[in-house]
């Protein structure tokens, strides 16, 4: 479900990262109901970094792994993480449908996200969350996402029939797997299951220094 191989381990220097380049990290895994979301750690090496799914529409991710198409529609959000989640860190940006990305031969939708950061702190640490459309993100990581808490949302908010999970707005039925590249940063590291939920008002991760982020980060590939 996780990672295809277990990657590198960065040898800790107060407030710094020994690390040699840039790299890519690909993560797949599944939802289990509408509002799960999923929580990546990254440390963004310069101003600029991409992130992407292939949850939707399916497609080759950046470990060369092929990803079947027919997961929910996804959403990416970004949060300023350094010195920690918590409920203060500000929302930086926000996708839904990424343009330009792979049509879905099913639904005949371009649904899947991508998100082209261009505004980053260089050595900033910044938390990327995924999350199912319409589940969308407030201006803090403590406003929290509009459909946290509602478990299977999606029959009754798009009108697929039946109560299953992870209907789409297309009114097709969809399932959980997600597909998530994190392009271009200097570490990566899936923080949390697919179950888990936000505590808003509560600190989440505790960093302190850019090295606890790729402490024990999982990679997958490296371009």
């Amino acid at each position: 479900m996780r990672l295809s191989r277990l990657g590198f381990l960065v040898p800790v220097l107060s407030l710094s990262i020994g690390v040699a380049a840039a790299g890519n990290f690909s993560y797949t895994g599944a939802f289990t109901q509408d509002d799960n979301l999923q929580v990546f750690l990254f440390t963004a090496p310069s101003s600029s970094t991409i992130v992407r799914t292939w949850s939707y529409a399916g497609g080759t991710n950046a470990a060369g792994q092929v990803i079947l198409p027919g997961g929910f529609d996804p959403i990416l959000s970004v949060f300023d993480a350094t010195g920690g989640l918590v409920a203060s860190s500000l929302l930086i940006d926000s996708n839904n449908d990424g343009a330009g990305v792979a049509v879905d031969p099913a639904t005949g939708s371009a649904s899947d996200s991508l998100l082209l950061l261009n505004a980053l702190n260089p050595g900033g640490i910044y938390a990327l969350i995924l999350t199912q459309y319409d589940s969308t993100p407030g201006g803090t990581y403590g406003d929290g996402f509009s459909r946290t808490g509602q478990g299977n949302f999606t029959a009754g908010a798009f009108g697929c029939p039946g109560p299953d999970p992870f209907c789409d707005a297309s009114i097709a039925q969809r399932n959980g797997q997600w597909a998530v590249d994190i392009l271009g940063v200097d570490g990566a590291n899936e923080v949390t299951d697919a179950g888990a939920a936000p505590e808003p008002g509560t600190t989440l991760l505790l960093l302190t220094g850019l090295s606890s982020l790729v402490l024990l980060g999982r990679r997958k590939n490296r371009a």
